[in-house]
């Protein structure tokens, strides 16, 4: 008994050996494809996150992407579903326009809204002012 399955064992094992039907590009096909891919944009890192308390007795969590270009707002947990206030994008301007360009790495100026526009946010450091879906204006303090 011990002695077939010795013997059936390589068998088996050189059997599913020759199954192996990977196909591999061959080494030109596959830099033709790296080659073309459009480069991917990072998205911006928290470089701020604090918690505040607000004139309800909401507490809100806040993380702060980027150079203030957007936040995630989380409302009474961490773990609850963030919402993201983004900067309007800026209005490119014509081609024959005097003015000098702003810089790119200029903080956007105005209030961050959300995508649907029921929620902003602006401010940051120790105080914002924020308004969320279904709430008025308020102003949080951490």
């Amino acid at each position: 008994m011990k002695k077939t399955l010795l013997i059936l064992a390589p068998l088996s094992m050189l059997a599913l050996a020759a199954c192996n039907k990977t196909e591999t590009p061959a080494e030109g096909e596959a830099g033709t494809e790296t080659a073309t891919a459009a480069p991917i944009a990072m998205p911006p890192a928290i470089t701020a996150s604090g918690t505040y308390r607000c004139a309800d007795n909401t507490i809100l969590y806040v993380d702060f992407l980027g150079a203030n270009e957007a936040a995630d707002i989380r409302v009474g947990d961490k773990a609850a579903a963030a919402v993201r206030v983004t900067a309007a994008a800026p209005v490119a301007p014509a081609a024959d326009a005097a003015a000098p360009a702003a810089p790119a790495e200029a903080a956007p100026a105005g209030p961050l809204k959300s995508a649907d526009g029921e929620s902003s946010l602006s401010g940051s450091g120790k105080q914002i002012n924020v308004k969320l879906a279904g709430k008025g204006a308020q102003t949080c303090k951490s």
